[in-house]
């Protein structure tokens, strides 16, 4: 297992309030020894309010400086692709900030 896919395992654990919570046919199908990514397909939905998990995914990714990318993976199911983001601050490509800061920085350019 790669340093990213303990950090997604750990993630993705505490999203789903333990991994056991996920289908171990998906569980199965990670790559947790590579290095660069990790893809995770889940059975959706998601949302930011009422069970949260959406939130809770923002939330813990920016805490642990995990990029997370949400695509369709088929009807009803999501692809989760996680890579780890090295500093705080730099390159778009390379940084992860401080969740409160990217939300003050999304705030203020809606203003």
């Amino acid at each position: 297992m790669s340093s990213l896919g303990e950090a997604v395992g750990d993630l993705v654990g505490d999203l789903f309030l333990g991994i056991y919570h996920l289908s171990s046919h998906s569980l199965r199908k990670v790559n947790w020894a590579n290095d660069n990514a990790v893809s995770l397909v889940i059975h959706g939905p998601m949302a930011t309010v009422d069970d949260n998990q959406l939130t809770r995914l923002v939330v813990l990714a920016h805490d642990r400086m995990v990029r997370v990318e949400i695509r369709g993976a088929a009807p009803g199911y999501l692809r989760l692709l996680f890579s780890l983001r090295p500093k705080r601050e730099g390159r778009m490509f390379e940084r992860c900030p401080i969740l409160e800061d990217h939300v003050r920085m999304v705030r203020e350019h809606y203003a």
